[in-house]
């Protein structure tokens, strides 16, 4: 019912004024936002900001002092079963036996959910999660990116339309970020899912997410679209030439307003208020100054630091 529900309302999640307290500690204050339907949902803040408090309301872990949670467009306090059979989450890194296989963790967890799961759905979840061939290996020789994903087929297991994900690459390597940035892309892409994503790798979030939010001190900075609110802020550009003597007069003489500050020789950081980039361009190409590389510089991280010193 939930899974068919869940794309006929405007939000599948939606935070409304919710709080909660630790004695005189306000670990979430007023927290308001909406997660849209088959989209992956930035969920930012910095350490201590509230959200893994938040996310433990989600999952109805803890209640909240004040405020309401809709999943599915119903309350987590009257409908919390139904809601949750149809929401996966991993909180950080996932609990795993070393001396179980991969298909042996599945069939544990299959035991213990209401819905009926068979020899098929671990197979299929396991493909999901790209450890089909590694399925009867034990978990004790998989890398870090390996675990991760396999925690994240444990929340797959029951196939739920809300996956939240708090922290899935803390820790890894590279490689390991690579493999669960892709599944994360193939759930929502692939598989139509909604991924709420809770993360301090800026720039995964910025690659792989549809909305977003920031949150402070328990409190929501911004939310919205992570590519329109990106637009909003200040370029930055990276510009290497040949001649640094005609690139500084140029900027000098006909680019005044902007910030030219030389990075390494013959490389130029820039930052402008306003998109420049195509006069800015064409002129230093007419000058003579031998542009060899332009590279805009603009980013989420950027864009985090500036809203939570504000």
């Amino acid at each position: 019912m939930f899974g068919v529900f869940c794309y006929y309302v405007m939000s599948v999640i939606k935070v409304q004024n919710i709080s909660k307290h630790f004695g005189s500690l306000k670990a979430v204050d007023d927290l308001s936002f909406e997660v849209h339907p088959g989209q992956v949902f930035g969920f930012l803040g910095q350490n201590g900001s509230g959200k893994s408090t938040t996310i433990r309301m989600l999952l109805s872990l803890i209640h909240p002092t004040s405020g309401q949670i809709e999943i599915f467009g119903k309350r987590i306090e009257k409908d919390r079963e139904a809601i949750l059979e149809q929401v996966g989450a991993i909180i950080e890194r996932p609990d795993l036996y070393p001396y179980l296989s991969a298909r042996e963790h599945l069939e544990l967890f299959a035991k213990v959910r209401k819905q009926k799961i068979g020899e098929a759905d671990i197979n299929t979840t396991l493909e999901k999660v790209g450890l089909a061939h590694r399925a009867k290996d034990k978990v004790q020789t998989f890398s870090l990116g390996m675990k991760q994903r396999l925690g994240i087929a444990q929340t797959l297991l029951h196939n739920p339309d809300v996956i939240i994900l708090d922290e899935p690459t803390t820790g890894l390597d590279p490689q390991g970020i690579i493999e669960v940035r892709n599944l994360i892309l193939r759930l929502r892409d692939e598989q139509k899912k909604t991924v709420l994503l809770s993360s301090h790798q800026l720039s995964e979030i910025e690659i792989i997410a549809n909305r977003m939010v920031i949150i402070n001190q328990g409190r929501t900075i911004v939310e919205g679209n992570v590519h329109e609110l990106l637009e909003k802020q200040s370029m930055n550009l990276e510009i290497s030439v040949v001649n640094s003597t005609v690139f500084e007069e140029t900027i000098q003489r006909e680019f005044s307003s902007l910030s030219a500050r030389l990075v390494y020789k013959g490389t130029y950081h820039i930052e402008m208020e306003e998109d420049i980039r195509q006069p800015l361009i064409q002129r230093l190409v007419e000058t003579g100054c031998g542009v060899k590389a332009v590279i805009p510089k603009r980013s989420l991280e950027d864009f985090f630091i500036k809203m939570t010193e504000k």
